[in-house]
């Protein structure tokens, strides 16, 4: 009797059970034609784990910078999850003081194990997620396989001439000689540009020829100092070899004044010019059936040792965080981890299996005829462009790609990966630092920048004089407040 009773309340309990609606807010520009209200790739999620979201996307950059320092804990119109939530350090930092985001760390080990394996295996990743006083506000995306800043040379131009690829700075200038030289295209015309670049930003990359690695501020740690790149002992004779490579035109002549856009070749049966770019991808501005033609140069040897900067890192910090109005914080990071397994990354990169790629029997994957006449499948059933999501890129997942090109592409791309360093460990800067350090940074690094273009240029002349004056610039810019915030920075976070 009591059993039948028991059952028949249950049953009139169940449509009084309301099941908890979260609410996420986050930033996914116009330019990806996805509307989070109706994407596939949500759908799909839900169906997976049964977590259903009301949608506040953010179209711009800016509506979502303003809706983020107006949110106030407490607020009733606070979301419950920021996702692609373009997170700084200094944002998180003052979103936890403000109580408006909660410190995830306490919860991590038991919610997020496929996250937490990961943090757990590489304590860098998890130190590039942790605030100075030991929080997490805010959870990564990680890559196995980084993006790096590097030169690709043309594989059938070295071939064409029986040249290896270089191992040292001799060993390139003259390879690019027999690129201006030897007319590797065939074209009986001497189009050839040897190597092409963007300006100092990329030219610095170059810099490990000489034992140079440094960040976008360029500064590097060694033996626990913070030193400053241009006042080495090396700066000046990469200088004079920069200079001497442009003065005979083995430098792209139009790399101060040029862009991807501008270079970007769309013809693939017109004659190609490129001998190399220092690019993260010659996909930036080459057809993709050019693109199996280009390997990419291991680093140089300087006395003895290979070195290299790397260009983003493997932790790409801010993507996702979980709100003080979240009543059920175990459940989110679940869901949230979800997103570090291989399966999600998929779902979110090329869809759903057997609908959107197939995977065939020698463990390649490749998009469904359906899928690659769908103009408008990135940004239905997708995830992964526009804002950062958070997530994890493995090297397979690209590596087991059916196109032979992307195949190559990100072969190649892990030879950087095995040698880049961070020349600066992981930091976060408070609002205030950020305050502190940006005037001196935009005369500091401008004047590098302008002085290494010409010198390059051959519009300054490289002398004893020249370079005394660049120092006592520098000074006058303010160089030892410079040189001391990094180095406050680094005892106080990095050591």
């Amino acid at each position: 009797m009591f059993k039948r009773f028991f059952c028949l309340f249950l049953a009139l309990m169940l449509p009084c059970i309301a099941f908890a609606e979260y609410t996420m807010a986050g930033y996914d520009p116009d330019n990806t034609y996805r509307d989070w209200n109706a994407s596939l790739f949500f759908q799909r999620m839900e169906e997976k784990t049964g977590v259903d979201f009301s949608y506040q996307q953010y179209r711009t950059l800016e509506s979502w910078s303003a809706a983020k320092n107006a949110m106030q804990a407490g607020d009733s119109n606070l979301p419950d999850l920021l996702f692609k939530a373009e997170l700084s350090p200094a944002e998180v930092i003052s979103l936890l003081d403000r109580g408006v985001i909660i410190d995830l760390k306490p919860y991590l080990e038991a919610n997020c194990p496929h996250l937490y394996a990961l943090l757990a295996a590489n304590p860098e990743y998890m130190s590039a997620i942790t605030l100075p006083d030991g929080r997490i506000g805010a959870l990564p995306y990680i890559s196995e396989q980084p993006l790096q800043n590097s030169v690709w040379l043309n594989q059938d131009w070295l071939d064409y001439l029986k040249l290896s690829i270089p191992t040292t700075a001799e060993e390139l200038t003259h390879v690019l000689r027999m690129f201006r030289e030897r007319d590797p295209n065939q074209n009986a015309r001497a189009d050839e540009i040897p190597l092409s670049f963007i300006g100092p930003f990329d030219l610095k990359f170059l810099g490990h020829a000489y034992g140079l690695v440094a960040n976008d501020y360029n500064i590097f740690v060694e033996n626990d100092e913070v030193r400053f790149m241009p006042l080495e002992a090396n700066f000046r004779p990469f200088i004079e070899w920069l200079r001497a490579l442009y003065a005979e035109g083995l430098l792209d002549s139009a790399g101060f004044s040029t862009s991807d856009s501008m270079r970007n070749v769309s013809d693939a049966d017109k004659a190609n010019t490129y001998g190399g770019a220092i690019t993260t991808m010659m996909s930036n501005f080459l057809p993709s059936q050019w693109l199996s033609s280009y390997n990419l140069m291991r680093p140089l040897v300087y006395n003895g040792k290979q070195v290299y900067r790397s260009f983003i890192g493997h932790v790409q910090s801010g993507t996702v965080a979980i709100t003080s109005s979240c009543e059920n914080v175990p459940e989110l990071l679940r869901w949230i981890d979800q997103f570090y397994t291989e399966e999600i990354v998929m779902l979110g990169t090329v869809g759903l299996e057997n609908v959107d790629y197939v995977i065939d029997g020698d463990g390649t994957w490749r998009l469904t005829s359906s899928t690659q006449n769908n103009t408008s499948f990135t940004g239905d059933a997708t995830i992964y462009t526009g804002g950062s999501a958070p997530g994890y890129g493995s090297v397979s997942f690209q590596e087991r790609f059916a196109e032979p090109a992307v195949r190559h592409v990100s072969s190649q791309a892990c030879i950087t990966n095995d040698y880049a360093e961070r020349p600066f460990p992981y930091y976060t800067l408070t609002y205030a630092q950020q305050d502190e350090i940006l005037p001196l940074q935009m005369n500091i690094g401008a004047y590098v920048d302008t002085c290494m273009a010409l010198w390059v240029l051959g519009e300054k002349e490289i002398s004893d004089a020249s370079f005394a004056e660049f120092e006592q610039t520098l000074k006058a810019y303010g160089l030892d407040d410079f040189m001391a915030f990094w180095q406050n920075i680094y005892d106080t976070q990095c050591k």
